[in-house]
């Protein structure tokens, strides 16, 4: 299920501090077990909005098997063909999505949709709908692509505009953090 991390028309999420905390809960090993049964990552995204001052983050934690992704969080940038000066910087976040092994690197994709808040200034409905997918390599590297369709109505369920991630997915790279 595909959740809003917080929507908001000036300021990004801070990825990093959600996915340490995320970390946080990790499982203590007894004594001789292996390390702890989370695979934590963290890394950033091509968007670099100058309001900002720095790129977009994108975090997940992952099952040491690999087999599956626990918690996926990425904070974006999508900007509007009526306004392109003004665009919305959002954060989706998604929990339990499978594996698949290929080779040696692992593959997980999603796609959805989710409500952000109305627009602060008209009220109109914004409605995003995402997708994205990433390889994780055995070794810790991972890259993957992010996109983003956000459709504007007005109080009448009338389109008002559309704001995008752009015509070509935003990429991403993250590493594996050593607990």
């Amino acid at each position: 299920m595909l959740k809003p991390l917080r929507t908001t028309v000036a300021v990004l999420i801070a990825l990093l501090a959600t996915t340490a905390a995320l970390a946080a809960p990790v499982q203590a090993s007894p004594a001789g077990a292996h390390a702890a049964a989370t695979l934590h990552f963290d890394g950033r995204t091509s968007q670099c909005p100058p309001s900002e001052g720095r790129c977009g983050q994108v975090g997940f934690l992952m099952a040491q098997s690999m087999k599956k992704v626990t918690r996926f969080v990425i904070e974006y940038e999508a900007v509007c063909q009526s306004d392109p000066t003004k665009p919305i910087l959002d954060g989706v976040g998604t929990t339990t999505l499978k594996t698949a092994l290929v080779g040696h690197s692992y593959f997980f994709t999603a796609t959805g949709g989710y409500d952000l808040d109305d627009d602060p200034v008209t009220g109109n409905k914004r409605h995003a709908d995402v997708k994205f997918g990433a390889r994780v390599g055995m070794h810790g590297h991972a890259k993957g692509t992010f996109e983003a369709t956000i459709k504007i109505t007005d109080k009448n369920g009338q389109w008002v505009d559309t704001c995008t991630t752009g015509q070509a997915p935003v990429r991403w790279t993250a590493k594996k953090v050593k607990s």
